[in-house]
């Protein structure tokens, strides 16, 4: 339920607590605004730590992933980087040249508002989101037996009618899977082109836009899409894409393997 309360009464000052959706075996989270969030906290080297949402609590606007900071809760990943980047002093971390800056905003908005719905879209139109049932998905947290069976016939159905009339809503849902395939392939062709042979998106060293196409890029390699194309696309067609995913997973996820066989939900925090 949408909440104002605080969920870490004990907080310590300037300690960055991220509520997201639990982990799953093969991407540590199937969220790719969650994805996106702690990827730019451990880029940054923000101190945080991650809160399991357990499906059951969200922010006062109803999203995940949200956090919580100094007493105060912040909803919406672009909100919260911004926010963020003003507590902890990262705003130099980005581009200081306005057309840049407005490159970069243009691509997130490609990525998070057009890429990410046709994938959405395509998904409610084939089984694509049955993997999310699967134990390598969020199954295991649906119970066993006649409990599971009931609880995932439930979810499939009211999940599939929410993110149809999402799409729908958002306009991307009417496309054909046909078509969303096509606007998909177009989408990251351009991607591609922005990303050249440079490194990341930012050039030599990370920026927030290479958190955000990590977090969504990411999704399209390590969970099922439909017919399998459009991972295809990432690491064949357009192949610098799936080596940008990798070379970010390596240096700032070193603890990948670990966060899906454990489930553990800070692996990167150092051990004493």
């Amino acid at each position: 339920m949408p909440s104002t309360a605080l969920l870490k009464r004990d907080w310590q000052k300037q300690h960055v607590y991220m509520v997201q959706y639990p982990r799953c075996r093969v991407i540590p989270n199937m969220s790719p605004w969650s994805l996106k969030l702690e990827t730019w906290l451990r880029i940054t080297e923000i101190p945080f730590t991650n809160i399991n949402s357990e499906f059951k609590k969200f922010s006062a606007k109803g999203q995940v992933p949200f956090v919580e900071l100094n007493g105060r809760q912040i909803a919406d990943s672009n909100i919260i980087i911004e926010a963020l980047k003003e507590e902890f002093g990262k705003a130099d971390m980005d581009p200081k040249d306005p057309k840049d800056q407005a490159l970069a905003r243009a691509f997130a908005s490609l990525v998070e508002d057009h890429l990410c719905w046709a994938m959405f879209a395509m998904r409610s139109k084939t089984d694509g989101s049955n993997f999310i049932l699967t134990d390598d998905g969020w199954g295991r947290y649906h119970g066993t037996g006649l409990k599971r069976r009931f609880t995932q016939f439930m979810l499939k159905r009211m999940g599939k009618k929410l993110v149809t009339d999402r799409a729908n809503a958002q306009g991307m849902g009417r496309h054909s899977p046909d078509e969303l395939h096509e606007i998909a392939k177009e989408a990251l062709k351009s991607i591609c082109i922005f990303l050249g042979d440079k490194p990341y998106f930012g050039g030599d060293h990370p920026t927030t836009i290479d958190a955000t196409m990590f977090g969504h890029l990411a999704q399209f390699i390590y969970i099922p899409t439909p017919n399998g194309l459009l991972t295809k696309y990432v690491k064949e067609t357009y192949p610098n894409l799936g080596q940008f995913v990798e070379r970010v997973k390596e240096k700032y996820w070193p603890d990948w393997e670990e966060t899906c066989s454990t489930m553990n939900m800070n692996t990167h925090q150092k051990k004493e």
